[in-house]
Order: C-alpha cells, then sequence, then structure tokens
C-alpha cells in the first residue's frame, strides 16, 4: 500500500530505537501533531469524513441529550449559568442540536465549553455554531477547560484511546510490540510483558491460547480528567462497550480493534497510519473504578437503543410539523437499531446534588430521562 506522511517517521522511529508498544504506534497514528488522524485537518465524522455517529444522523438525538441535562437543570435548582463541556465535539452536530433544544426549554441562561484539539476541526465547529445566541467557547485540552461544569458530555472518545495489545501465549501473556520489515512493512513483534500491571483487568478471567485483548490505561487517566471538570451534576458518555468478562471472553479471540476509512470497517491494524480511524470497544468496569476513583457517583449504564426507546414518545410529541416528525420517528429507528447505534452504551456518573449527596436534594432524582438512579 502506498505509504502515508506518518509511515516515513514511525519507520525511522523503530528501525532506529527498536520495536514500540501498539499504544505507541496508536497515539502517533490518531494523534501526531501534524499527520494524526484527529489531528491533520481533514473531515473525519460525517458524509464526508469515514464514519458516522448519532449526533449526524439526526437533530433528534441533541433533542434527547437536551431532555437530560434539562432535567439535571432542574435537580441542581437552576444554575445560572447551566455550564456543559462538550469534549471531542467532532462536526460540532451535537454542540447544534444540544443547544436548539435547550435554548427553547431552559429560562435559564447555558454557557457552552467545547474542548478540541484539532484547529480545522474547531474551525468548523465555530462556522457551524456561529449564529447560536449562548455563549460558546473553546478550548484546545481538557487541562484548560473550566473546572465548574454541571453536564459534561463525550460522544465515542473513550473508544479512541491508545492500547496496549497483549496475547496470551502457553499460560502466560506477552505483548504485541510493533516491529518493521527491511521492506518497510510494519507486523506483530511479540515480546516478553515488561509491565505486568497491564494484565490486572485479566485476573479473574480464562483465556485462551492465542487470544488477543486490548488494554487502555490512558482511558482510565481520561475519565478522571473529566470527572474533574464536573461540579454538581452529570457526566454523560456514549461508547460501545462491555462489562471486563464479557469483553474479554474468549469468543472474542482477536480481540475488537478495527479501523474505519471512507464509511468501509476494516482489521489491519497497521494500514494506512494517520489517515483511518481506529477504535476499540472500551472496557466499562475500568470506566465505572475511574469514575467512583474521581469521586463520582455510578449510575447504571442503558443501551442507547434502551435510552431513546424510553424518550420515544415524548421526543416525537414534541415536533409540531408532520415531516419532521416522520425523518425523527426514521431517525429513532436507526439510533435504536441493535445491530447497529443502538448498541451504543450510555454511561453516566453524578457528582454533589444530583446524587443525593445533601439531605434534602432539591432535583427529580431517578427522572433522569431513559435512565434509572442508583439504589440506596
Amino acid at each position: 500500500m502506498p505509504p502515508t506522511p506518518l509511515t516515513q517517521q514511525l519507520t525511522q522511529r523503530i528501525q532506529q530505537h527498536g520495536p514500540i508498544t501498539y499504544a505507541e504506534w496508536m497515539a502517533a497514528a490518531l494523534y501526531h501533531p501534524q499527520h494524526g488522524y484527529y489531528r491533520r485537518g481533514q473531515p473525519t465524522v460525517g458524509p464526508q469524513g469515514d464514519f458516522l455517529t448519532s449526533p449526524e444522523v439526526h437533530p433528534v438525538f441533541g433533542a434527547a441529550v437536551a431532555r437530560l441535562a434539562q432535567t439535571v437543570s432542574e435537580s441542581l435548582g437552576h444554575p445560572d449559568p447551566f455550564r456543559i463541556v462538550e469534549v471531542g465535539p467532532g462536526s460540532g452536530a451535537l454542540a447544534e442540536s444540544l443547544l436548539t433544544a435547550l435554548e427553547a426549554q431552559l429560562h435559564t441562561p447555558i454557557s457552552l465549553t467545547l474542548v478540541e484539539a484539532d484547529h480545522a476541526a474547531a474551525q468548523t465547529q465555530r462556522r457551524r455554531l456561529a449564529n447560536r445566541r449562548s455563549p460558546i467557547e473553546w478550548r484546545s485540552d481538557i487541562a484548560d477547560a473550566p473546572a465548574d461544569a454541571h453536564l459534561v458530555l463525550a460522544n465515542e472518545l473513550l473508544d479512541a484511546q491508545p492500547v496496549h495489545r497483549l496475547r496470551f501465549e502457553h499460560d502466560a501473556w506477552t505483548e504485541l510490540l510493533v516491529g518493521c520489515a527491511p521492506n518497510g512493512a510494519f507486523h506483530d513483534c511479540p515480546a516478553p510483558l515488561a509491565n505486568p500491571a497491564l494484565t490486572a483487568p485479566l485476573q479473574h478471567l480464562d483465556p485462551q491460547d492465542h487470544q488477543i485483548v486490548e488494554i487502555s490505561p490512558a482511558r482510565a487517566d481520561l475519565v478522571a480528567a473529566l470527572a474533574n471538570l464536573l461540579t454538581d451534576g452529570l457526566l454523560l458518555l456514549f461508547d460501545y462497550g462491555y462489562p471486563r468478562r464479557e469483553l474479554y471472553d474468549p469468543r472474542r479471540r482477536n480481540g475488537t480493534l478495527m479501523t474505519f476509512r471512507n464509511h468501509t470497517p476494516g482489521e489491519n491494524p497497521y494500514a494506512h497510519p494517520g489517515e483511518h480511524d481506529i477504535t476499540c470497544h472500551i472496557d466499562l468496569d475500568q470506566v465505572r473504578e475511574a469514575a467512583t476513583a474521581a469521586g463520582l457517583t455510578w449510575l447504571p449504564p442503558s443501551s442507547q437503543s434502551a435510552w431513546l426507546d424510553a424518550q420515544r414518545r415524548a421526543l416525537l410529541a414534541s415536533i409540531a410539523d408532520p415531516p419532521t416528525r416522520l425523518a425523527a420517528r426514521r431517525a429513532l429507528e436507526a439510533l435504536c437499531d441493535p445491530e447497529g447505534l443502538g448498541r451504543i452504551t450510555v454511561i453516566t456518573a453524578s457528582r454533589g446534588e444530583l446524587c443525593g449527596s445533601r439531605a434534602e436534594p432539591r432535583g427529580p432524582l431517578g427522572e433522569l430521562p431513559g435512565l434509572t438512579a442508583p439504589q440506596s
């Protein structure tokens, strides 16, 4: 295959210093400052990109998020302003539909911060959101975002964090490093496990020979960073994932790593470095552990299908125009497809009044649209 702008740099790095971890490879392929997939200034999501996410399907997805946000605001006594932080806003579709719905529902001001590291993507978002009446600010790093949010959200962000690839061989885990052949082809390079801590999530599993798994310590760090942006309120994440025992079940002997290019999935982790998306299903137990370690209260996850289906009647009833309502109904079918976007997990964790930390919480606890409050 023809080399990408990143190929030569990765080849030179490996030839000079030896094989690298797949986490290093994936970090460069996705986030290299000039040639990484999410940093090169090209569309990644939507019809002009390589994959489609829920906010691009129809604004009804943002309207569903807005219903949840409205309930959070009510639970907190309508803070002025109601502060939202979205990390990894992509095309800006979710921010646009969320603000459209919220500005019609809330009677208190809204403040939105978008965390976007790619300059070109941020400019696209600015153009798309130029006519919103709510104030919007951009930050290039989570560390620079205001840490006083009432709602922190991210759609399909956790699955793009760098992972280590491990393979079980002869009753022991080895790590699959990335090597480079004399002809320049990248390949798996098995090596003894240098960091035994990587196997911590695998201790109570029963792997089979040649089984491959993906482990992402960086994901826990990201969840902690997201949690630290929240004062009283809700952390809301959408992503493909499973509980640990299901994610690492031997039936998934090759792991869950996939690539997307031109809306076509692939399984070659070394193809087109910097020019295709790379994704892995997330460990929901890892996310729960990181969120609770950061002081949040974990709410039971839901599938996107169940979450939206619980709101379907209310979402459609709010649309007066029949053709628009019909389009929304059709979009909901796609968003709830159990073989497609409906498989996404809706992940929520709360802090402060929303989870009942005060003696007399002011909000409608247990009434988050489509979700169940934690049991006491």
